[in-house]
């Protein structure tokens, strides 16, 4: 069986999506880069399948990776957003809002005695130690999808390791290696 370029050239562009959200100006852009993502991945896999289905071979050892596809927590979420997105009005993605963090600048406690707010807008806080002010900037959070009926909670978990849910170009990295890994092996094994 021959090669074909068009599961890699999917790939390739998933990973444009991750340099895309990686350097995403404003959350709209992170969030039409999130849904490329998806988008691409999955054709990604489906390339893969229209190609490699072609060989008798393919049954016995596509298994593997569908049972895996269907029980990863992170797999499974991926395809499911996809799904959620492309076919129903549900949100796949939420917005956390900005926020101030204040807490000491050295150790893991802070006692404020006072915080004054003047006409201006301007604070003074008295606290027993010196402050660390953090600003939060709002972000894109994952939220768990509704597809055919079925909810598919944010992934904690990738083939048993456990993920951060809150870091959505971790997750798409994850994916992005596993389809990598995925047509890398099929090469291997059908195109001789």
């Amino acid at each position: 069986m021959q090669s074909s370029p068009a599961p890699k050239i999917e790939l390739d562009k998933a990973l444009r999506s991750i340099d895309e959200m990686e350097g995403a100006a404003t959350l709209d852009d992170f969030e039409e880069a999130w849904k490329s993502y998806l988008f691409r991945l999955e054709r990604c896999f489906n390339k893969a399948y229209a190609h490699y289905k072609k060989s008798p071979k393919w049954d016995a050892w596509w298994g593997k990776y569908k049972k895996i596809r269907a029980s990863d927590d992170l797999l499974s979420y991926l395809r499911n957003a996809r799904g959620a997105e492309e076919h129903t009005v549900e949100e796949i993605v939420g917005r956390e809002a900005a926020g101030i963090g204040i807490k000491a600048a050295q150790g893991d406690y802070l006692h404020m005695h006072s915080m004054v707010f003047d006409a201006q807008g301007n604070a003074t806080m008295h606290a027993d130690r010196p402050i660390k002010i953090i600003f939060l900037p709002e972000k894109m959070t994952l939220l768990p999808v509704l597809n055919r009926g079925l909810i598919y909670p944010v992934p904690a978990s990738h083939l048993g390791n456990p993920i951060d849910m809150n870091n959505v170009t971790g997750i798409a990295k994850l994916g992005h290696s596993f389809y990598s890994s995925f047509i890398e092996s099929a090469e291997r094994y059908f195109v001789k």
